[in-house]
């Protein structure tokens, strides 16, 4: 009987500990492409990545809308030589993150 009940807790715990995964972590911003540090010959780039667990995302300052897998894709011109592209990201919670993109066009 006793091993049922705890049985039964740990799941329930389990359970509710995997569903609130991502209010424990925070949001989370990874950029696909193009790498960090890149060096380019062609001054237009598709910024590229996944956004978790963000209500606004921005990139360089310009509001940035995910699809609902938090999918973001956004192209930009490079200015000659280097170029640092910012993403900003919040959560419902106030909490921030921040991913810097430093991009080299020759």
């Amino acid at each position: 009987k006793y091993f049922l009940a705890a049985t039964f807790l740990v799941a329930v715990v389990s359970y509710a500990s995997y569903q609130m995964r991502g209010l424990i972590t925070g949001p989370q911003i990874i950029v696909e492409s193009p790498a960090n540090g890149s060096s380019l010959t062609v001054s237009l780039v598709t910024i590229r990545g996944q956004a978790w667990q963000v209500a606004k995302l921005f990139l360089n300052g310009e509001l940035l809308t995910p699809d609902r897998t938090g999918r973001f894709e956004s192209q930009l011109l490079l200015a000659r030589g280097y170029n640092i592209i910012q993403l900003d990201g919040a959560d419902r919670f106030g909490r921030r993150v921040e991913k810097k993109l430093e991009l080299v066009l020759n």
